[in-house]
């Protein structure tokens, strides 16, 4: 329950810089996932762990309805700002853990989870629930922070130090044994890399706190081989994203 309410306070803290985030609103990943999913008009949604709605908007452009649903009723407020922003009537915001979600069996579509299971603490869950909750032949779509299995315990020990919320990001190969494991089929997943300086990668977490400290001094001393992976040099480096789709 301590690290549920630690990661509910830090988003609602932070809602508003999410919002505010250009990482978020604009990155390619998100045109990836869209163009994954198979999208049509008359289609209802879930996004799951929406934050400040980026994803949520972007399908409800494509669908009849979308479900944004978090648990941080801070950023469910940004959500609700950005569809008015926006005049998008076709979306609802729904306060709800992902591990428990408050709709009847096969009832969606299409789920979506972007940049957000890398704090979940219980993943099996979060997937059994999806599962449940989608029709037949419906489409998950999940886009999260990765890194090779080889590198993936570096890449999580770095991201812990700038958010404490941080539980575990997974390879591609783990996603895809997750979600198969849940009865999940016709998985695909596609990389998605961006070069970021450290102030970029840092954002919300401000570069001379505790946490922006600890952050750098990991990456001058981390083993080489992970720092040739992320290519760090003059003080930037490669991220990855996966985005992840099956069926059920």
């Amino acid at each position: 329950m301590d690290d549920y309410n630690e990661t509910k306070n830090f988003f609602n803290s932070n809602a508003t810089n999410y919002s505010n985030s250009d990482s978020h609103k604009n990155d390619s990943d998100l045109e990836i996932l869209m163009n994954s999913m198979e999208l049509s008009g008359d289609m209802i949604g879930l996004d799951i762990a929406t934050g400040s709605g980026f994803t949520a908007i972007k399908m409800a452009t494509y669908i009849k309805k979308v479900y944004a649903l978090d648990f941080a009723e801070n950023m469910l407020r940004e959500t609700r700002k950005l569809a008015n922003e926006n005049g998008m009537d076709n979306i609802e915001v729904v306060k709800a853990p992902v591990e428990e979600l408050p709709y009847t069996d096969n009832f969606f579509d299409v789920v979506t989870c972007r940049r957000a299971a890398h704090h979940f603490m219980d993943k099996e869950k979060f997937l059994k629930e999806s599962y449940r909750v989608l029709k037949n032949n419906g489409m998950i779509g999940i886009d999260d922070m990765t890194a090779s299995d080889d590198n993936v315990e570096n890449l999580n020990r770095l991201e812990r130090l700038r958010d404490h919320t941080h539980m575990y990001a997974e390879s591609p190969e783990r996603w895809a044994q997750l979600l198969k494991d849940q009865g999940f089929r016709d998985i695909k997943y596609k990389i998605y890399e961006k070069r970021l300086n450290f102030l970029e990668w840092v954002y919300p977490v401000a570069e001379n706190s505790p946490e922006g400290i600890e952050s750098y001094n990991f990456l001058k001393k981390a083993d080489s081989t992970f720092l040739s992976y992320i290519d760090f040099k003059n003080n930037s480096f490669i991220k990855r994203w996966v985005v992840v789709t099956a069926r059920k």
